[in-house]
């Protein structure tokens, strides 16, 4: 749990957030920074895939995904990226991610996976789904006023593993599922492809050293 000491919040706990980023863009990253102000995790990383397991392979390189989600976040200091999945390139299976975190923080690290409420619901289809709380927590947002119907395997994932409050996810290393409501911006990764392709502006969607990045290499053209 977060404490203050003369006034200065502690931080603790690492948070990640994976994703295609096919280009990151500014719903991403508020996302990101209003989970790092909600509940003062001591930074939050973005972790690029290789190859999308349940998508089709983009047509931008996962070098030049990584380089813009390089990009988007050099202003920000406690937002880092993690290359690791680009790196062992195949397919991008969250859980040896997380595993491969998990042995490198140690066993007692608070570490929580932040997810979007579309992707938990596809939890069933991910492979080895029922592990990743052996690992780390998951926190998943969604938008105002959405209240999904869970598949009966999520319903008992949920009522395994809900916490009872957002904080224990920092009481603990892993185990845990909150949800949380957030505000999000109108803006997707697919939808700015559209822009690009049609040569019409993607300003003020993303951050601009990405704008500048894309137009420069000529991407989604």
């Amino acid at each position: 749990m977060t404490t203050k000491i003369d006034n200065v919040v502690k931080r603790s706990g690492t948070a990640v957030m994976g994703g295609t980023f096919d280009p990151v863009h500014n719903g991403h990253l508020r996302t990101a920074v209003e989970v790092l102000d909600r509940y003062k995790y001591s930074s939050l990383t973005l972790v690029p895939c290789f190859q999308p397991v349940h998508k089709n392979q983009p047509r931008v390189t996962p070098s030049q995904r990584l380089a813009m989600v390089k990009l988007a976040i050099s202003s920000h200091s406690l937002l880092s990226v993690d290359s690791r999945e680009i790196d062992r390139e195949g397919p991008s299976y969250t859980v040896d991610t997380l595993r491969d975190i998990r042995a490198e923080i140690g066993p007692n690290e608070p570490l929580v996976m932040v997810l979007g409420m579309d992707s938990f619901l596809s939890l069933p289809t991910w492979h080895r789904w029922q592990e990743l709380t052996q690992y780390a927590h998951l926190l998943v947002v969604s938008r105002p006023g959405w209240e999904p119907d869970f598949i009966s395997e999520l319903s008992s994932f949920c009522e395994n593993y809900r916490a009872s409050s957002p904080h224990e996810l920092q009481c603990a290393p892993s185990g845990l599922v909150w949800f949380e409501t957030l505000t999000p911006l109108g803006i997707s990764s697919s939808m700015i492809r559209v822009l690009a392709r049609k040569c019409e502006s993607i300003a003020y969607l993303l951050p601009e050293p990405v704008q500048k990045y894309i137009e420069q290499h000529q991407l989604y053209r």
